[in-house]
């Protein structure tokens, strides 16, 4: 919704995400500013340098992307955002060696670029020569920045994959990797706060950065936690065997006063002779008056069993919760054949991953 395709490099998708044109702003302003000369405007070094800036993410990211190409892994599309970018797979990395290789690869593209800028630099003069090194300077600040051991910048990833090889534990390595990352942030937003007293634009920023470097790094951990728990188990292993059934008969009066009220269950599966039709959920009653309940069965209102996604007790649990999540279902009913055998809430989900976290730990 907030990102624009702009192109792609080797088939794969490069996007914009609309937050980075204040990345972008910024850099014009600051551009601008340092190589106004004589009262002539700065502007045309100002976007050139921009451009520049620009072309270095995406090499970075690029250099991410064709190095997961070259373990095997599908890359699916390349996003700018106001941090920098995200190189987006469709697959998980399953060795500490190809997150290392991944990680690191993109902060030495960095430094070629910023090799290559300094020795334009010596092939220029005046104006020209302060541009190059500036963006000589300016590539490896993203080098070092990105190497900052904080997850889920690229050193934080090399750190996880070291702390992954070590432990042989891929929620051990992201777990420390992730409490450095929350550390650094938190320093960066005391940082932030000391420094709006002399700079507010400065300060700024760094509360800002360190926030949200505190909060990549708690949900990177969250979200590597729930796949890696998740891509191990079977829909059988986490959906519940107890459920209620509705009678497609039944009006939306009586579902709501027998089924709903005072009940926590967010859907239920409508089941005909043993077999299943439907799904129906608080959801569907909002789409009538409360005067037409009386005249309005629960067969008519449901959502028919063709429209739903098909769970069965032998599917991935990650997968399932994927298509829960896509599709907006709370519930899901799990099948053999047209009988219902279960049913996968998103609260047995959440139960079964802290559940698995416990025994982990």
């Amino acid at each position: 919704m907030w990102s624009m395709r702009i192109g792609n490099v080797s088939g794969i998708p490069i996007k914009l995400h609309l937050s980075w044109l204040v990345l972008a702003g910024l850099s014009i302003y600051s551009f601008q500013q340092m190589f106004a000369l004589n009262g002539q405007s700065g502007l045309p070094l100002a976007l050139f340098g921009t451009l520049l800036l620009l072309c270095s993410i995406v090499l970075h990211e690029v250099g991410h992307a064709l190095m997961a190409r070259r373990l095997g892994l599908r890359v699916t599309a390349i996003t700018l955002f106001l941090t920098g970018g995200l190189t987006e797979l469709a697959d998980d990395v399953d060795l500490p060696q190809s997150e290392f290789k991944i990680a690191l690869i993109g902060p030495l593209v960095n430094v070629a670029l910023a090799v290559l800028a300094f020795l334009g630099s010596w092939f220029s003069q005046g104006v020209w020569a302060n541009f190059w090194v500036t963006q000589a300077v300016i590539n490896g600040l993203l080098a070092v920045f990105n190497l900052l051991p904080c997850h889920p910048l690229d050193g934080g990833r090399v750190l996880r994959s070291i702390f992954w090889f070590l432990n042989d534990d891929l929620l051990r390595g992201t777990l420390l990797a992730s409490t450095i990352g929350r550390y650094l942030g938190n320093g960066l937003m005391v940082v932030g706060i000391v420094t709006l007293l002399s700079n507010a634009l400065t300060g700024s920023l760094l509360l800002l950065m360190g926030w949200m470097t505190n909060r990549a790094a708690v949900s990177n951990f969250v979200q590597t936690t729930l796949n890696y728990t998740l891509s191990r188990a079977l829909v059988g292993e986490v959906m519940s065997r107890s459920f209620r059934t509705v009678s497609p008969h039944l009006t939306l009066d009586l579902f709501a006063g027998q089924y709903l009220l005072g009940q926590a269950e967010p859907a239920f599966p409508v089941v005909h002779s043993e077999r299943l039709i439907g799904m129906i959920s608080v959801q569907h009653l909002y789409r009538y008056a409360m005067g037409e309940w009386r005249s309005v069965s629960v067969g008519d209102a449901m959502t028919p069993k063709a429209d739903l996604p098909r769970l069965n007790v032998g599917d991935s649990m990650q997968t399932a919760y994927y298509t829960m999540l896509g599709q907006r279902y709370d519930s899901l009913p799990v099948t053999d054949g047209d009988a219902v055998v279960g049913i996968v809430r998103h609260r047995d989900v959440v139960a079964f991953v802290q559940s698995a976290l416990k025994v982990k730990t």
